[in-house]
This record gives C-alpha cells, structure tokens and sequence, in this order.
C-alpha cells in the first residue's frame, strides 16, 4: 500500500511570493505527513524554486522539488503524474492554495474510501478586488459512493478541475496531456472512460485565484492563445469520437456537455476579438461542429448564446460581442 494517500502536483513558474502562500496552506494542515506535494518548476527565471525550497528543507518527507525546462503547463501535471506515488492524485495551480481546516478532513476521509474519483468544492478569490465569491458545489449527494455512471450531469453548476480528485493509477495509464495552456480540460476527460466509483464530499478544498493580469483566462490571454485553443478544442472532439461507443448514456452525455462548454469558450473568445472576420469565424465554427460532430451540435443548441447566434442567422453576433466585452470590463 502506498505511504502517502495523496499526490499534489503544484505547476510552478515565476510565481515569488505566491508559491509560499500555496505551500503554506498544506503545511498548516493536520495531515502534511499524508500527502506529497510536487512542486513542478517550469524553468522559472525568478526566486520561486527558493522559495519552494525552503518548504522542501522543512518537510523532507512531504515536499519536493522537480525542476524542467520550460515546456509549458501540459508538461508539468505530466511530470506530477510521472512522480505521483499516493493513491490519489491532483494538480494544484501554484498561484492558488487549499483551505487547510477543510483539506485536513478531506485527507482522511480519503484514507477511508476507495473510489476512482472524488468530488469537492472550490471557492474563487479575487486578486485585484481582494474578495471571495461565493464557494461552488456540486449537486451530488456529499458522503455517498456511486457509480459514475449512474450520475446524471446537469451542467449546473459545471464540473472542473478545480472539484476533482482522481485515482493515481487511472491518471499514470491513461493521461498525457498536452503542453498548452488547456491542461484542465485535458485532465477532466482523459479518465472519465475509466471512472467507475465516485464520492462527493461537501468540503471548500480548492481556492483558486482570478482576476490576474496574464491569467490563461484574461480576455488578452484568451485572444493570444485563440489557435491554441482550437487545436485542443478540436482534439476533444476528436477524443469523444474515439471512445463514445464505449460509454454509459450519463458519462456520454457528461463528456458531450463538458465538449459544448468548450465550444462556447471558444465562441466567446471569438466574441471577445471581434474582429472583421468574427461573424464568419463563428458561423464556421458552428458549420463545422454539426457536419463533423452532429450529437455535440444538438446539446450544443441549448445554450443561449447558441441560441442566440445561430438561431439569429448570426446577425446578433456583434452585439453579443459588445455585451461580452463590457461584462469582461468589470471582472
């Protein structure tokens, strides 16, 4: 049996102060002598692998740091899972942290379980307004193994990374993700053919950080990695046309509508460009999605903002943009 319960990987790049703040939070915790936190280094060019360090000194046992070269987010959770040695792993961003009260109940009550998947709750901080909002759930019955197929998606609130905790052994046989910015939807559905028991636990483990300048989902980032975000978007889809034959209708119907959160993603970072070409990239997106994938299009239609451009001939994509761009105003 594996010492520790759980594996941490914590992607580090350029990060200063904040790395102390993320590794602080295990540390205050009960249970740092349970888990192992990985903190990956991204080839930073500034004081975070020393400060990483500092922690790693102080638990030997718990903390360690593994340096790469710079290859980008993808790469780094690869490195994690390659490392990981507890039973069950997650990736942690190294600008965000744990709620050390909730994550000590969450360790042990994972030394008690034995399931593919865990489930709990996450709370946005934000950085520039110094403000938590409100904690996200999930509408599962917390405290109650079930079979992942069993379980009925309905999209609100959304599943993600944020929530997720998945069996190591699952993620070292079927996960490698790619070295882009898009790490988190490549980490929801890469296991989800091979999740079989699920738990959900009613905890605000997952503190993530927003509103940071340069954040990977800032409109400018948004805008930068537009091509990036196509290439994962189109391997999705890809992904769910090689296993969906292999699914239960729930977890086939969970992968559609986490594909159609992407989509519309996509179309809000189109909306967010608004260039020239915005219309016609958009009805070209859409075109697309129901030649080549037809059941993704008809869940895709019950969006709204689906509704509303496709459902309007796409005349009222530009001022949906300029709603977009004065809701992002103000975030």
């Amino acid at each position: 049996m594996s010492e520790k319960i759980l594996s941490v990987s914590v992607a580090a790049y350029n990060l200063g102060e904040m790395i102390e703040d993320n590794l602080k939070s295990f540390c205050d915790s009960d249970v740092i002598d349970d888990v192992e936190i990985l903190v990956i280094n991204d080839g930073s060019t500034d004081d975070t692998v020393e400060r990483a360090e500092k922690y790693a000194k102080k638990y030997p046992k718990s903390i360690k740091v593994i340096t790469q070269k710079n290859a980008g987010p993808g790469a780094t959770v690869n490195n994690g899972i390659k490392n990981a040695t507890g039973k069950y792993f997650r990736m942690v961003d190294g600008d965000d942290w744990v709620n050390p009260k909730d994550f000590t109940k969450l360790v042990k009550k994972l030394k008690k379980i034995d399931v593919d998947v865990v489930f709990a709750n996450y709370t946005p901080f934000h950085q520039r307004k110094q403000k938590y909002y409100p904690t996200i759930k999930t509408d599962m019955t917390p405290n109650e193994v079930f079979d992942f197929s069993d379980y009925e998606y309905h999209w609100n609130p959304p599943l993600r990374m944020h929530h997720t905790i998945f069996r190591t052994e699952i993620m070292k046989k079927h996960v490698k993700l790619d070295k882009g910015f898009y790490t988190d939807a490549e980490y929801m559905f890469f296991p989800t053919p091979y999740l079989k028991k699920a738990i959900y636990f009613d905890l605000d483990i997952y503190q993530y950080r927003v509103g940071m300048p340069g954040q990977s989902t800032s409109p400018e980032k948004l805008r930068k990695n537009r091509v990036n975000h196509r290439i994962m978007l189109d391997k999705m889809l890809d992904f769910y046309e090689d296993v969906e034959d292999q699914l239960q209708p729930n977890v086939n119907y969970y992968l559609a509508r986490q594909i159609t959160g992407l989509i519309i993603n996509h179309l809000d970072i189109l909306l967010l460009i608004h260039d020239e070409n915005m219309t016609q990239d958009i009805k070209t997106l859409y075109t697309d999605i129901e030649k080549t994938h037809p059941k993704i299009y008809e869940v895709l239609k019950k969006d709204i903002k689906s509704r509303i451009v496709a459902g309007s001939n796409y005349l009222l994509t530009r001022p949906l943009s300029f709603y977009l761009r004065e809701r992002y105003k103000h975030i």
